[in-house]
């Protein structure tokens, strides 16, 4: 194999016999050894279980270990010497907690089989003693095969204190099996210590630090809760490491004469390796554009992706939401290369930019953004990563259609088409919420005068239904008195910013009197002896005015149903939920000047744009959600669903003779 890049980090994995007679150093930015019965106690529970039969994969995978292998100097510096593995000394930057526990069990195994071995050498910086505290213990299985006691037990210091500790918490593990010593000195510690390649094997994840990184930093990096050691750093040192081992095309290696070979190989290697890393770069810049991480994502958020290309890798390995491996993704891609899952390395990662091209692809697309970006807002990363791969094996006409299907499942469910413009607030307001949002970005994408509907600004928010006429004050909370004085408030300026419209009208009256009521209203609201009952007289009012002027041009509407339905922020809708349209519209335009992002229809529905052949030019009409005004809404949202809705199942087979990849 060609020699490899000295300065990137080392990463591979160990199987547990690996890492005998290795040399570690405890450097003293760390704290002494501190896992309690607990950690202890799970450890030996999850080796068993997956020892046991039904034990899932062919090898365990501890957390990973990372070093930085010790320079001549800096052992004089810390005088560290050993006979094993030719005095190769490795400081401990993150692991310490579990090569103190394998280094427990190996102490176990020694005492009850003398002749085993199996060891490595710790030495603790700030606690140089501790090294020799496994030479302390003392074990006479004939007076209690379960009994470890140590030397001068009462002399010892905290750290020493809590490998005892470990000692005996094991040790009563091992006595409460039913097997006992026998399990422990048989299958246990069998498969503990099987090498690679054995049908059951405990490996760890060795990441060694060769690219100057400073270990006392990396240290804190890796212990900030906020940025761990993840599996992009993982999967990054799988290709650029010296131990990665990239597939190159012999029959480009043999056109070469013997003497060159080994060069072109190496300079192959450095060609792929060179690639990778420019191209991480691009891809990690691409994803930090927060429009295009929004449209990708369903939230938006940039929560446990410190290097965003892990969500790409994510998208690959086919990570679940409720996946509780932390290093799921980078075990995958560790499995597919080791299982033959892909040819080799270098094929691996043409499928992360097959991935990401084809992300960038729907992102600048009209159609795509919009259809993907509403079924990763609805179903998250799971219909992503379904997505990409019917795409990889569709063409595009079949792969258009399969995305209008899946658009019409998620807003129709198990009803048929028609029945979703029967849906009601009090009945079905979880799939009314998804035919009113999906409205809203399929309306921006027909219209391709606009811009692409920001996903941004719509993952920032919580939406709610909002009722586009109210008429009863059931939403608002019986027990809150600043709500009520907020609906008095906005409801006096509401009626004083029209009252001008009314000045040669017998309405002019009723208004005045309203606002009257409502300021009379507003002193007493803060009184304790102001009841939700007289709050309701006050609301009633307000809305028997308006609910007059609609009934005198074309009735009151049903207040539950589609066409009384928009779309508005939680904070907005809690604002002016229950106030008669015109307030809202009056809030609405407010929130608009002040530049807060207010959907497309519903910005449309308060600005009175469906009115359609039958525009009512009247006075009154402006300040009413009219008859007029819902057949068109309702009229609007069938046209721009209908596609949608019309699509069929692309399972089912029809002729095609489309070729054209997506």
């Amino acid at each position: 194999m060609a020699e490899k890049n000295n300065n990137e980090n080392v990463l591979k994995l160990l199987a547990i016999p690996e890492l005998t007679n290795k040399n570690f150093f405890i450097p003293d930015y760390q704290r002494g050894y501190r896992w309690g019965q607990l950690q202890v106690t799970q450890l030996m529970d999850d080796l068993t279980e997956f020892f046991s039969p039904n034990g899932k994969g062919n090898f365990y995978c501890l957390q990973p270990v990372v070093v930085k292998e010790l320079s001549d100097e800096e052992k004089q510096t810390y005088h560290l010497h050993s006979d094993t593995d030719d005095n190769h000394w490795y400081e401990v930057i993150d692991g310490q907690q579990r090569l103190t526990t394998i280094r427990v069990i190996f102490l176990l195994r020694h005492l009850m089989i003398p002749f085993n071995n199996d060891k490595f050498q710790i030495y603790y910086q700030t606690r140089p003693e501790l090294s020799k505290v496994f030479d302390k213990f003392i074990y006479n299985p004939l007076q209690d095969p379960y009994e470890v006691s140590i030397a001068d037990e009462e002399k010892l210091d905290i750290d020493s204190w809590h490998v005892y500790h470990a000692v005996r918490t094991i040790m009563a593990w091992i006595k409460g099996r039913e097997n006992g010593i026998n399990e422990f000195n048989g299958t246990f510690y069998q498969f503990f210590t099987n090498p690679k390649g054995k049908d059951k094997s405990v490996q760890v994840i060795w990441y060694e630090l060769r690219d100057g990184s400073d270990a006392n930093e990396t240290f804190k990096r890796i212990n900030d809760k906020k940025v761990p050691l993840n599996n992009a750093e993982l999967i990054r040192s799988m290709f650029l490491s010296e131990s990665a081992d990239f597939e190159i095309a012999q029959d480009l290696i043999k056109g070469y004469p013997d003497s060159l070979q080994k060069t072109v190989e190496e300079r192959e290697l450095a060609r792929m390796q060179s690639h990778i890393i420019e191209m991480w770069d691009v891809i990690e810049k691409a994803l930090r554009q927060q429009k295009f991480w929004s449209f990708i994502t369903q939230d938006g958020n940039t929560d446990g992706y410190s290097s965003r290309i892990e969500y790409l890798f994510d998208l690959i390995s086919k990570k679940k939401e409720d996946e509780k491996d932390a290093l799921y993704t980078f075990l995958t891609f560790n499995e597919m290369v080791r299982e033959k899952k892909v040819k080799g390395l270098w094929e691996l990662w043409q499928k992360v930019e097959s991935y990401f091209s084809m992300l960038q692809a729907w992102y600048t697309d009209r159609d795509y953004y919009h259809e993907i970006g509403f079924l990763i807002y609805e179903r998250g990363k799971q219909i992503l990563i379904d997505l990409l791969e019917k795409a990889s094996k569709e063409n595009k006409s079949v792969f258009k259609k399969r995305l209008n299907w899946e658009l019409k499942k998620e807003i129709c469910g198990n009803d048929e088409p028609e029945r979703i413009f029967e849906y009601n607030y009090a009945d079905n307001s979880v799939q009314l919420l998804k035919v009113i949002t999906l409205y809203n970005v399929e309306a921006v994408r027909q219209n391709t005068s606009m811009d692409f509907f920001p996903f941004d600004l719509f993952k920032n928010t919580h939406w709610t239904l909002e009722h586009i006429h109210a008429q009863n004050s059931q939403g608002i909370d019986q027990s809150d008195r600043k709500k009520w004085a907020l609906w008095i408030k906005e409801n006096i300026q509401m009626l004083k910013n029209i009252q001008h419209f009314f000045e040669e009208d017998d309405k002019q009256g009723e208004i005045m009197q309203l606002i009257s009521n409502l300021e009379d209203a507003s002193t007493k609201v803060v009184n304790k002896n102001f009841t939700f009952s007289e709050f309701t007289r006050y609301y009633n009012s307000v809305t028997a005015f308006f609910n007059g002027i609609s009934e005198e041009q074309n009735g009151i509407q049903e207040i539950h149903n589609i066409s009384n339905m928009a779309l508005l922020g939680g904070v907005e809708n809690t604002e002016i939920g229950n106030s008669v349209f015109e307030a809202k519209r009056q809030k609405i335009l407010e929130m608009d000047a002040d530049g807060k992002y207010i959907p497309y229809c519903t910005r449309r529905v308060f600005l009175k744009y469906f009115e359609g052949e039958g525009k009512d030019l009247g006075l009154y009409q402006t300040f009413y959600w009219g008859e007029n005004d819902r057949d068109c809404y309702l009229k609007d949202i069938k046209s721009v669903l209908k596609t949608v809705l019309d699509t069929t199942d692309p399972n089912i087979v029809e002729n095609n003779t489309s070729t054209e990849n997506v």
